[in-house]
C-alpha cells in the first residue's frame, strides 16, 4: 500500500478522493444528484477550485452584462463574441448557461438550424438544472419541424434536400431522449413516423405510429396515428398487393379507430374504409376461387367460394353461390352416385335363381327329421336263415 501511494502523484490522489467523496455525496443527498452529474459531464481536469471559481464569477457576470447590452442596442455580432468568450473561458460560472442559450438562439434566428440545434444540445447536456432547460427543448422541436417542412416543400427532385433524413430522425430522437415525459415527446414520435412514411418505409412508419399509440393512447395525435396505420396498409392493397395480411392489418387498425376513438374526426372515415376493405377481401376470395377452379382444384375453389358467399356485396355473393351450385352439380362424386344407382337395381332383378344352391328334396328333409326323432328299426331276419 505504501509503495502504491508513493507512485501516485498528489493530483491523482486528490482526484480519486474527489470522485469517492462525490459518490457518497450523491447517495446521501438525492436532490443534488443532477448538479453532481453536470460536473461529471464536463472535463474534470478543467474544473476550477472553489477560490478560482469565486474569482471567475464577477468577471463572467460583467461580460454577460456587456453582451446583453450589446444585444439590446442591436450589436448582435459583439454580443455573440461575448457569449462565446464566457462559454469558453468561464464554463462553470452561473453566467455560462445563459450565454450558451443566447448563442443557440442567435443561430436559430439567423436560420443556421444545424448549428443552432447542436448548440441547444450542448446546453441541454451541460446545464440540466437551468431554468432555460425546457425552453431549449422547445426550440429544438421548432428547429426540427422547420427543417422537416422545408424538406416537404422541396419540389426539384434531382436536387438534394437541404436536410438529410438521418439528421431529422436524430434530432427528433434527441428530443424524446432529452424530455421523454414532456408534451413534446409524443409530437416528436409522430414526426418520426411521418418521416418514415414520406420516405416510403411503411414497416418503420407503422412501428413508429404504433409506438405513439401504445405510449400515449390519450394524446390528440393518437387517433390520427392509428388511422394512418390502416391507411398505409390500404395503400399497399390499392397498389395491387395480394397479401391477405395487409387487409387484416388495415381492418384491425380501422376497427381500433372506431372503438378507441369513436368521437374523433377519423372515426367516420374509418367506417367507410372498413366497408371498402370487406368488399376488397370478398373480391379477392372470389378471384382466388376462380383461380383454383381453372386449375381443377375444386376442393380449394369451394373453400374460397364459400368465404365469398358471405360477402355484403350482392354481386360477389350471388356469383359465389352460383359457382358453388355449379360445382356441386358437375362434381364427379355426384355423377358416379347417379350412374351407379340403377345398375344395382338391375343386378338384383336379373340375378338368376340357378345360381342359388338347390333346395334339398322333401324326403331327405323327412329322413333327417326322423333320424333326429328316433332310431331306425331294422326288419326281422328271414326264417330260411
Amino acid at each position: 500500500m505504501i509503495q502504491i501511494r508513493s507512485r501516485m502523484t498528489k493530483s491523482q490522489l486528490s482526484l480519486i478522493l474527489f470522485l469517492v467523496h462525490s459518490f457518497f455525496f450523491v447517495c446521501a443527498a438525492p436532490s443534488s444528484h443532477a448538479k453532481i452529474l453536470d460536473y461529471f459531464k464536463k472535463d474534470l481536469s478543467k474544473v476550477p477550485t472553489k477560490e478560482k471559481l469565486s474569482a471567475q464569477e464577477p468577471l463572467a457576470k460583467k461580460k454577460l452584462a456587456q453582451a446583453l447590452n450589446y444585444e439590446k442596442n442591436g450589436m448582435k455580432s459583439k454580443a455573440i463574441s461575448q457569449y462565446q468568450y464566457i462559454v469558453k473561458n468561464y464554463p462553470f460560472t452561473s453566467s455560462a448557461p445563459t450565454s450558451q442559450f443566447k448563442m443557440a438562439e442567435h443561430f436559430m434566428e439567423k436560420g443556421k438550424l444545424k448549428k443552432s440545434f447542436s448548440s441547444f444540445q450542448d446546453f441541454v447536456d451541460k446545464y440540466k438544472s437551468s431554468p432555460y432547460y425546457i425552453k431549449a427543448i422547445q426550440a429544438q422541436y421548432y428547429i426540427a419541424r422547420s427543417a422537416q417542412e422545408q424538406n416537404s416543400k422541396h419540389k426539384i427532385f434531382f436536387l438534394p434536400k437541404k436536410f438529410q433524413q438521418s439528421d431529422l430522425l436524430e434530432w427528433f430522437t434527441s428530443i424524446i431522449d432529452n424530455a421523454p415525459f414532456s408534451t413534446l415527446a409524443p409530437l416528436a414520435q409522430f414526426a418520426i413516423a411521418e418521416l418514415y412514411q414520406a420516405d416510403d418505409k411503411p414497416s418503420l412508419a407503422i412501428s413508429a405510429y404504433q409506438s405513439l399509440v401504445d405510449k400515449h393512447p390519450n394524446h390528440p395525435k393518437s387517433p390520427e396515428a392509428q388511422f394512418r396505420i390502416g391507411e398505409i396498409a390500404q395503400q399497399k392493397i390499392e397498389a395491387g398487393s395480394r397479401d391477405h395480411a395487409n387487409i387484416v392489418s388495415a381492418r384491425n387498425a380501422m376497427e381500433d379507430v372506431i372503438v378507441a376513438y369513436e368521437n374523433s374526426p377519423r372515426a367516420k372515415e374509418a367506417k367507410i374504409a372498413l366497408a371498402k376493405f370487406e368488399s376488397i377481401e370478398a373480391k379477392q376470395f372470389y378471384e382466388t376461387g376462380l383461380f383454383y377452379e381453372k386449375q381443377n382444384q375444386l376442393r380449394s375453389a369451394v373453400i374460397y367460394y364459400e368465404k365469398a358467399s358471405t360477402a355484403k356485396d350482392a354481386t360477389i355473393r350471388s356469383n359465389a353461390l352460383k359457382k358453388l351450385t355449379s360445382i356441386q352439380k358437375n362434381s364427379p362424386a355426384q355423377k358416379t352416385s347417379k350412374e351407379k344407382a340403377p345398375i344395382k337395381k338391375e343386378q338384383k332383378t336379373k340375378e338368376p335363381k340357378k345360381d342359388l344352391p338347390p333346395s334339398p328334396p322333401k324326403e331327405s328333409e323327412e329322413t333327417i327329421s326322423n333320424e333326429k326323432k328316433r332310431p331306425v328299426i331294422l326288419p326281422p331276419p328271414s326264417s330260411e336263415s
